[in-house]
């Protein structure tokens, strides 16, 4: 299946710019479809839902084609609050496709979903692209590997002066990455020339950082601060501080916008290996001030 017509993904952080996002669905006559605010009849089954399109009511084997497309297949008799939230997705997709006649901003659709339902919405979009331009609006570019094109649009995140801001505001337990790790892993983003980086540990975690980590996390194991759910075992292990590093990696921010899309800590390789946000991304490479506030009330440049 050959795509004719452009995808575009456009990268905007639609809470806050919800005006501008009105004001552009406006001007190119598009209706805006948040798949992060739909509603079904959870009891409905999926076949009962498909058939009140008048595509779908003669024609079970349409049907049938359509939900194997989107990786549904197998599912017509599941009521519907059986699905995942990437599977209501990939139904909510299936009947914008049969809808030729409205052109929709397709907003967050991505986001909460695996990467499985991921690629069957990516078909999905192919099939939709044989007759129409498809525009994607997210504040992520997670899933935008289909888009033609991309564009980042002004944000009112971004510091007037050109400064860039790494928050920990969302990390609710202890933060273990002091400003001379987070130094470290900019250099090595900086080196590189893809968002898909390999931090290697050697490189930005000092062996006698790794214990001191170990020796403060067990020592103050019982305060609340130190509660780390995905942690279930007590004492803390020296690989715990890695593990506790990848997650707290994924809660970043800069500006605002996340800082990693990803980040999964490979003990057997002795690294963490991080996808950048493209905003992030482009955030390392310009020469600007970057600050980073590695714990309440204070903040470093790095």
């Amino acid at each position: 299946m050959k795509k004719n017509h452009e995808v575009v993904g456009v990268v905007i952080d639609a809470i806050q710019q919800n005006d501008t996002l009105k004001f552009l669905s406006a001007i190119l006559e598009c209706t805006i479809k948040d798949f992060d605010k739909i509603t079904y009849n959870e009891n409905s089954t999926v076949e009962d839902y498909l058939s009140t399109f008048p595509i779908f009511q003669n024609d079970v084997f349409s049907m049938q084609a359509m939900l194997e497309l989107a990786g549904l297949k197998g599912t017509e008799n599941h009521s519907i609050k059986e699905l995942t939230i990437g599977e209501k997705k990939l139904l909510l997709l299936i009947t914008l496709i049969i809808d030729t006649s409205k052109h929709y901003l397709l907003q967050n659709l991505f986001q909460n979903m695996q990467e499985s339902e991921v690629k069957c919405a990516t078909e999905l979009l192919t099939e939709m692209s044989t007759y129409t331009d498809i525009i994607l609006v997210s504040s992520s570019t997670y899933g935008y590997e289909i888009c033609d094109r991309m564009i980042y649009w002004p944000d009112n995140h971004r510091i007037d002066d050109g400064e860039y801001h790494i928050s920990r505001n969302k990390i609710k337990e202890m933060c273990i990455m002091p400003t001379f790790i987070m130094k470290e892993i900019i250099k090595v983003i900086i080196e590189n020339q893809t968002t898909d980086i390999a931090i290697p540990l050697w490189r930005v975690v000092p062996g006698e950082y790794e214990e001191y980590a170990y020796q403060v996390l067990n020592s103050n194991a019982d305060k609340e601060r130190f509660d780390y759910p995905y942690i279930s075992h007590r004492p803390f292990r020296y690989g715990d501080v890695y593990w506790i590093m990848e997650h707290q990696l994924q809660e970043l921010e800069v500006n605002g916008n996340r800082c990693f899309e990803e980040a999964h800590f490979i003990p057997d390789e002795a690294i963490i290996h991080a996808k950048c946000s493209e905003y992030f991304f482009r955030c390392c490479k310009e020469e600007k001030r970057i600050f980073y506030d590695y714990a309440k009330n204070h903040v470093e440049e790095l």
